[in-house]
């Protein structure tokens, strides 16, 4: 099987080297060339807790794609996947068998990839799997994770087996879900709270998590998202939503570190935050469901982003 990972930044060349290390046919695509450059010259350089090593791993650029794929995992920032994948249709790297695996954070996905290929061809997948860029053809990876994946309509399929043999003979610690969907909706519930509160904040997580009401602080969130997610027929609980996030606060967890987003309008490019807190308040317009708490978020972010332009 030949696989493309549309998206080459820290969790894309991640998922890319346990696949080209398993044996797999695999390639790196991004717009970042000094990054594709500097992987093949010498490799992506790898560093973990206790070792540097190079893997020669092919990339390419958008631009220089001339083949076409059986799987595309999609692993860009959220606002760029449909360019992407667009480009990829047009250099004819679809073709009529071609599976689509969104590994990305954030909601929607499906319904946005339904735009180039049938649900019968999408996979929507869901990772706790991290990992770092120092620089330009140069990954950091510790600690370890999983992935759960499913087909967009639910139904169980023989590619959806080869899928998650691949990614388990790479190690990713891959699993057939009977509901992905869920567990998408917890991880952008954790995401829709930590990630613009402490980016509007500039604190890290365990500093954010530090003040006496936080719990009264989030609750309001939550309980929008609970309801928004419920129309859409994915039932969240309150206490399980709550117990994920609070598991993020201390150090020993992700309490030291500082939220992507916050990163992310740290280095001057665009959020996520449409497809987190933005899009609940999407789906709440949809249903007639008010969601003031998360429409103020997706503004103050937006607010916080036109300081870089």
């Amino acid at each position: 099987m030949k696989i493309a990972v549309a998206g080459a930044g820290a969790l894309g060349g991640r998922v890319g080297i346990q696949l080209h290390e398993s044996g797999v046919d695999v390639t790196l695509i991004d717009k970042w060339e000094e990054h594709v450059n500097a992987i093949n010259e010498k490799g992506m350089e790898v560093h973990t807790e206790d070792k540097v090593y190079q893997v020669p791993v092919k990339a390419k650029l958008l631009e220089d794609i001339d083949e076409s794929y059986d799987l595309i995992i999609i692993l860009t920032k959220a606002m760029y996947a449909e360019d992407m994948l667009q480009a990829l249709y047009e250099k004819n790297s679809i073709h009529a068998e071609t599976a689509i695996l969104t590994m990305m954070n954030g909601l929607g996905h499906g319904d946005r990839l339904a735009k180039y290929v049938s649900k019968d061809r999408i996979y929507l997948a869901v990772t706790m799997w991290t990992a770092g860029l120092k620089g330009p053809g140069q990954i950091v990876l510790t600690g370890s994770g999983g992935i759960q994946i499913q087909r967009a309509d639910g139904i169980a399929s023989k590619m959806t087996e080869e899928i998650n043999d691949i990614f388990n003979t790479a190690n990713l610690n891959s699993i057939i879900s009977r509901d992905v969907q869920h567990s998408i909706w917890a991880k952008a519930t954790l995401n829709s709270v930590l990630n613009p509160l402490c980016s509007i904040l500039d604190k890290r997580i365990g500093e954010f998590a530090a003040y006496g009401a936080v719990i009264e602080m989030i609750t309001p969130i939550i309980e929008e998202i609970i309801e928004v997610a419920g129309a859409r027929g994915v039932n969240l609980d309150f206490d399980a939503s709550l117990e994920k996030i609070k598991a993020a606060f201390p150090d020993s967890a992700a309490g030291l570190h500082y939220p992507s987003m916050h990163q992310d309008l740290a280095k001057g490019v665009q959020t996520e935050v449409d497809y987190l807190n933005g899009k609940i308040s999407e789906y709440g317009k949809e249903y007639g469901i008010k969601t003031p708490n998360n429409d103020m978020i997706t503004h103050l972010i937006h607010q916080l982003e036109m300081k870089n332009h």
